[in-house]
Formats: structure tokens, C-alpha cells, sequence
């Protein structure tokens, strides 16, 4: 099975990369410059140049594959509508093509909203940020096209020991002496590993049934305060975290910065009993350490 990824060389897309190969998929990734490009090449994917802006110079690809994972973002304030157009160029490509190909869309957790003390499923409806709602529609745009045999993945906050959804903790905890936190120390947020979620994604494309959704998650929900006391702990900190108040995050950051804020619980139930998908990765919290 030949496969377009979308992404390739991001912190989600890279871990899909390295995934796919380690089992022997043939990988084509969209590279936008030099850099990429040379580092994709490096791990023996083909790379197609072009740029999310304007997939009518790459959407003819479709007829080269038989899957597409779409795990990629300008994170531009448009994002939303760049995602959009690409999505329509490649539905009115696959529309051509006489077979059906399968195609990974990914949305997330954030698409959940606020969930408190309720852990959503795949059953629980969305209620997702302003500023993330195109993807719930583009979502549905790929699940609806005949061309396509569609499903999403809803990834949790996604981290490794030193990045991910903890790049911020773990800058803010060198720079000043001081983990950040946004919003609330009670915050919980439904976590995966880098890794873990690459699996997810391959099993998706081997096991994942057209028209569902899969929500992945290895816990369901863990604290910003205690990940704050690890990371504290691993550089020695004598300050508590500092709390900034998400308003003004949101005035300074943008309207996306509501996300980390977001107190919420998911479940990965159904990626383990339909998908096959078993976390190695041990808990997050003995994993940042």
C-alpha cells in the first residue's frame, strides 16, 4: 500500500513517517523546501515539492496512492480555509480516479471542548474552539466524498520527553526558572506518546473502518500541576509554576491558546478493541521525568 502522508516532517507527521517505514509502507510526503525535502530523502521517502497553499501544482498524486494521511497545518490564522481548498482540490481529483482510496483526516481533542469530569468518546458530541471548528467540517467533507474511503483520528495533547504539548513547560522552565501554566492548576489533559500515536495512525490505515472516528488516547486525563511538579523537579526548581490568567494568554497568544486551557477527559477505548492499538509507552509522568 502506497501512501501520501501530508505533514511528514512535523512533530505528529515525523513519528507517522518513521512508523510507516519501520514496516515497510511506501512513503511520499509533500516537502515545501530544501530542508525538508533533504530530510525525508534521508529516510528514503519520495517527496513531491509543493505547498499546502496551492495543491492543484501536487493533487494529481492521488493517483498514485492507495491511502492519504492528512496530518498537516499552515498554523496560519487562515489555516482553516488553506486546509479547506486542499481538501476540495483533492476530492475533485480523486473523483477521477476509478477506485476508491482510503484517507485519514485528523482532527483532535480540542474538537471535544471543555469536558470536566465526563470522558468523551467517539459518541460524545463536538463542541470545538472557534478558531478549530473548520476541522470538524473539513472532517466531514472527506468522510462524505465518494472518492475516498474516510475516517478521522482525534489524537489527545501529544508529547515526548522533551516536546510536544510540553515545549512550553519545559522552555519556560529553563528560561526562568518558572513553569508556565495556562489557565488553571486543575487542568487535566487527555495525553498520548509521539510514538504511541504513529502506531494509531498505522493501525488506522491497516484496521480503520471507512465513516468512523477513533479517539487516541493512552490516558485519559492527568493534571497540569502535576506535570509542572515533574518537570520542577527535573530542573531543580525552587519556584512554584507560575498561573497566567488564559484572557490574557488568549489577548497575547491568539484564540488558539484556549486549547492548553481546556480541563478535559477522552477516552481511547474503541482505538484499542476496533484498531488493535496497544500504548507501550509507560505513564507520561514517569516518562517526563
Amino acid at each position: 500500500m502506497k501512501v501520501f502522508l501530508l505533514g511528514a516532517t512535523g512533530n505528529v507527521g515525523s513519528a507517522i513517517t518513521d512508523e510507516l517505514l519501520a514496516h515497510d509502507y511506501p512513503v511520499i510526503a509533500l516537502a515545501r523546501s530544501d530542508e525538508s525535502e533533504r530530510t525525508l530523502a534521508e529516510k528514503g521517502v519520495s517527496v513531491v515539492r509543493g505547498d499546502l497553499r496551492k495543491p492543484d501544482a501536487w493533487q494529481a498524486i492521488v493517483h498514485d496512492v492507495d491511502a492519504i494521511i492528512h496530518a498537516a497545518a499552515t498554523f496560519d490564522e487562515d489555516m482553516g480555509e488553506v486546509d479547506r481548498r486542499m481538501v476540495q482540490a483533492l476530492i475533485e481529483e480523486g473523483g477521477k480516479a476509478a477506485r476508491s482510496i482510503k484517507f485519514i483526516y485528523t482532527g483532535g481533542c480540542w474538537l471535544y471542548g471543555e469536558t470536566g469530569d465526563t470522558i468523551a468518546t467517539e459518541h460524545t458530541s463536538f463542541s470545538p474552539l472557534p478558531s478549530f471548528a473548520w476541522m470538524t467540517e473539513n472532517g466531514e467533507m472527506v468522510m462524505r466524498a465518494d472518492c475516498f474511503d474516510g475516517l478521522i483520528v482525534h489524537p489527545a495533547m501529544v508529547y515526548n520527553r522533551d516536546g510536544g504539548v510540553i515545549s512550553r513547560y519545559i522552555d519556560s522552565a529553563e528560561k526562568t526558572g518558572q513553569v508556565e501554566i495556562w489557565g488553571s492548576l486543575d487542568t487535566r489533559w487527555p495525553v498520548v506518546h509521539q510514538k504511541d500515536l504513529a502506531v494509531a495512525y498505522r493501525l488506522a490505515l491497516e484496521n480503520g473502518r471507512a465513516g468512523e472516528h477513533y479517539n487516541i488516547a493512552a490516558e485519559k486525563g492527568v493534571m497540569v500541576s502535576h506535570m509542572a511538579e515533574v518537570i520542577g523537579q527535573r530542573y531543580s526548581l525552587t519556584s512554584p509554576p507560575l498561573v497566567r490568567d488564559i484572557t490574557e494568554v488568549i489577548a497575547e497568544q491568539g484564540a488558539w491558546a484556549a486549547g492548553p486551557a481546556l480541563d478535559q477527559q477522552m477516552s481511547g477505548e474503541k482505538a484499542l478493541s476496533e484498531l488493535g492499538w496497544h500504548p507501550t509507552t509507560g505513564a507520561m509522568l514517569l516518562e517526563i521525568g
